[in-house]
């Protein structure tokens, strides 16, 4: 679980990133309590048996500039404001975070693409209020342009 959460945490961030309107201090916080979220949400709602159990659960989802709640809660935790992210991140995306898969759409009818779950990375945990991962010294997900 960890892996696939890195992987969405390091999309969203490399989106972020890509807007250079935060700082590599804002966006580490950001993508460390982003982390700590997501992996505190998804505990209780991961079966790698069943992949798709509980994936509506675990779907992320930006729809007309409206951040998911987890997304929010991340923000709030790192000290950004939710207004900033909503100019920063797309106007509609679905990120779905699975056992083995992270996969993304941007809009309601365009493609799906699949993010890369790099095995070696493994973030340590933390607490994203007084300390957090080097998420940018990772891996840069990002491997392809993206026009947000």
């Amino acid at each position: 679980m960890r892996q696939e959460v890195f992987s969405a945490v390091s999309f969203l961030s490399g989106l972020l990133r890509h807007r250079k309107a935060l700082t590599p201090d804002e966006l580490d916080r950001f993508s460390s309590c982003l982390f700590n979220v997501l992996t505190t949400r998804y505990s209780n709602h991961w079966f790698p048996e069943h992949p798709f159990k509980g994936s509506a659960f675990r779907c992320i989802r930006i729809v007309k500039r409206t951040l998911d709640p987890v997304v929010v809660s991340a923000a709030v935790e790192a000290g950004i404001a939710e207004s900033r992210l909503q100019q920063l991140l797309p106007n509609e995306l679905t990120l779905w975070v699975d056992p083995d898969e992270v996969s993304y759409r941007f809009g309601e009818d365009g493609s799906i693409g699949v993010v890369e779950i790099p095995s070696s990375a493994r973030p340590t945990d933390s607490n994203c209020r007084n300390e957090h991962h080097k998420f940018t010294e990772f891996t840069d997900v990002m491997s392809t342009a993206i026009a947000v």
